[in-house]
């Protein structure tokens, strides 16, 4: 069997050396010029547990995930602390490790190459034009990023899922050299919710000598809005200096739900294409190298049974890997509704949910993972005369918790085998109930 993995992120790079641990004929196309320049070059936050159970050491460089101050709209201060926090990763250490582990399992990385379009047959993805020529294969692995030219080029009768422009996140990040002479801050990992009134986050923390600077926004960002809210984060942390580091650029990160339909015959969408983050973080390495392993099951499974090299590659057996991802991640569903509807409240309500300190400190830290939350209406009545304040106030956010915890209760309940009609019914319910629309 050969299979293409088009472009080398975490999770392209992972099933790549499963599937070439297994005997599969893998390729790795990459725009990139070499396996240091990919990706980008900062850290992520990712639970250690996940590297054990993938098999993976930790990337060199890895470090404790320091505790959040969460600011309000209103500009109050909000602390969390984590008894076992995750680690911040650093990317491009990660990226360097996945890519020597793909090729000693026998992977092939080709870089400098950049895939423009699927080959197409009879509904089946047979391969794709890169650096203007065919390549086939029996399979393509989509691991292009939110932006995918492979999915974008799909025909509307290969049904896979598309985003919107608010599913997105615009993201500038940089880490600038720290201002030493500037007071220490008094918090030093500020994370700004609803920043300047907008519909997004803003981030400034302390790392040893530089500043790790984000501002991100659902949809598109205007350069005149990132620069007031740089300005606006400069003032408020002087710590901030003048000079970038690294990074510096914009980036497009999706959050929101996984997507409904990611495979068809002889294609299979992972990470970011796939929506596999956590939509009220945008965080998917985890998700990701779960899903390299998901997949590559998949596919060596039904080779072992005996299946042949298109049938392994099926959309009805890779409908398997879309049922064990929806399995594992039907929160991130419930998630997504949460992240839509925080947006949403008045700055008011939700800062007066953060500063009352209604939430305790475990759903806090569950909130800064990207974790539901399920109390009751009850649960909640007790929260808010716990914090001192009418439960009525509460009753927004009440309902976004119930719309959240049926959208994860639907999307676990996803056809187990595939059968289009089944399947199309149960996405079109799943997209009402998490957009609303």
């Amino acid at each position: 069997m050969k299979v293409i993995i088009a472009g080398a992120g975490v999770g392209g790079l992972a099933v790549a050396r499963l599937l070439a641990e297994g005997g599969v004929n893998c390729t790795v196309l990459e725009k990139s010029a070499d396996a240091e320049s990919m990706r980008y070059a900062w850290h992520d936050d990712v639970s250690p547990e996940v590297f054990n159970e993938c098999g993976l050491d930790l990337p060199q460089g890895s470090f404790p995930k320091k505790d959040w101050t969460f600011i309000t709209p209103d500009g109050k201060a909000r602390g969390m602390h984590e008894e076992r926090p995750d680690m911040s990763v650093m990317r491009p250490a990660l990226n360097k490790m996945m890519a020597d582990a793909a090729e000693r399992a026998g992977a092939k990385l080709m870089f400098g190459v950049t895939v423009q379009s699927p080959i197409i047959r009879d509904r089946r993805i047979e391969g794709v034009q890169a650096n203007g020529r065919e390549m086939r294969a029996d399979m393509v692995i989509d691991s292009l990023g939110v932006n995918s030219p492979l999915k974008a080029n799909l025909p509307e009768n290969i049904n896979i899922t598309r985003h919107r422009e608010d599913e997105v996140f615009t993201v500038f990040r940089a880490f600038y050299k720290k201002n030493f002479s500037a007071p220490e801050a008094k918090y030093t990992n500020k994370v700004y919710m609803k920043h300047l009134g907008e519909p997004g986050i803003s981030w400034a923390i302390q790392d040893g000598e530089e500043v790790d600077v984000l501002i991100g926004r659902v949809g598109k960002m205007s350069r005149p809005t990132l620069e007031n809210a740089l300005k606006h984060m400069k003032d408020e942390n002087p710590t901030i200096g003048d000079e970038i580091v690294t990074g510096g650029g914009i980036y497009t990160i999706p959050v929101r739900f996984p997507a409904p339909r990611m495979v068809a015959d002889g294609y299979a969408l992972i990470g970011d294409c796939a929506y596999m983050t956590i939509p009220m973080l945008g965080s998917g390495i985890a998700s990701s190298l779960r899903a390299a392993n998901m997949l590559s099951d998949v596919i060596l499974n039904a080779v072992r049974a005996g299946a042949d090299e298109k049938k392994a590659t099926s959309l009805s057996n890779l409908w398997n890997y879309q049922t064990l991802f929806f399995n594992k991640y039907a929160d991130h569903c419930g998630v997504d509704v949460m992240k839509r509807g925080v947006l949403g409240l008045k700055d008011s309500t939700l800062s007066l949910i953060l500063a009352s300190k209604v939430l305790n400190n475990k759903q806090i830290c569950d909130l800064a993972k990207g974790r539901l939350l399920r109390p009751t209406f009850g649960e909640m009545v007790k929260m808010a005369a716990g914090a001192g304040i009418r439960a009525l106030s509460l009753l927004p956010m009440a309902f976004i918790m119930k719309r959240a915890q049926k959208a994860a209760k639907l999307a676990a309940s996803i056809p187990q085998k595939y059968e289009e009609e089944s399947a199309a019914r149960w996405a079109r319910k799943l997209e009402k109930m998490v957009t609303g629309e």
